[in-house]
Order: structure tokens, then C-alpha cells, then sequence
């Protein structure tokens, strides 16, 4: 289920396994640094909002260039709200050659599980799984 789209991003509910969607739009090209973490964050807030456990997130034509600090940002300010929120597992959906050289978070008591797909229904079986 749709639940916000402009030109930027778009966020969808997937009710059945409490997962929350993120996906990249064509326009998000112009947007900012700045305009990225607002995104990021108000996306998060639907996730507090329909209680979701687990991220989806579709950078499959994710096309901004991020700046140095962006690793950082994600640890110190972003990742705390997943924890708060209680997310058990995130999936990003890629394309397949970067697939091998992302970044993956082993699952640990008190943190979230990361893994990378290329496949779109991969990625929902992964979410699916205990």
C-alpha cells in the first residue's frame, strides 16, 4: 500500500509482514545532502508510525552521489532510530553488480540484520524469514 510518494521518494506499507518501503524517485537527482537525511528521516517516521519491523529499501536507481560523512551520519544519527524503533532486519535491493561489495550487518542481540539483493523477491523472502 502507497502511503507517500512526491518527486523525491516514495514510501509504501506492506502490511502483512510489518515491513516499510523505501524507493528512490527519478527527481531525487536534484535534491541535496540535506534534502537525503530529510528523506531518510521522514521515512523512519512511518515506520514509527505503522509500527514496521522490517526496511525495505530500493536504491535500484539511486543515483546521488553521497559525501564523505554520510558513513558517519548513518552509525551516530540514523541507525540509533532503527534500534529505537525496533527494526530486526533491513534489505536493500540493488543492482546486481554492486550486490558483492555493499556493506552487510551480521544479526546480534539489540541490532538489526543487513543484507543486499539484487532480487526484488529475494529481498522480501530474506524480510519473510525467522
Amino acid at each position: 500500500m502507497r502511503i507517500f510518494k512526491n518527486s523525491v521518494y516514495s514510501v509504501d506499507y506492506l502490511e502483512a509482514s510489518k515491513t516499510i518501503q523505501f524507493n528512490w524517485e527519478e527527481g531525487h537527482l536534484k535534491m541535496t545532502y540535506e534534502d537525503f537525511q530529510e528523506a531518510c528521516c521522514n521515512f523512519l517516521g512511518y515506520g514509527f508510525e505503522y509500527q514496521a519491523r522490517t526496511i525495505l529499501i530500493d536504491v535500484r536507481n539511486f543515483q546521488f552521489q553521497l559525501p564523505p560523512q554520510f558513513p558517519e551520519w548513518q552509525e551516530q544519527e540514523h541507525y540509533p532510530r532503527y534500534y529505537k524503533l525496533g527494526i530486526e532486519k533491513v534489505a536493500y535491493v540493488m543492482p546486481e553488480q554492486y550486490v558483492s561489495n555493499a556493506k552487510e550487518i551480521a544479526q546480534e542481540p539489540g541490532k538489526f540484520e543487513l543484507r543486499n539483493f539484487s532480487d526484488y523477491d529475494a529481498a522480501l523472502d530474506f524480510l519473510h524469514s525467522s
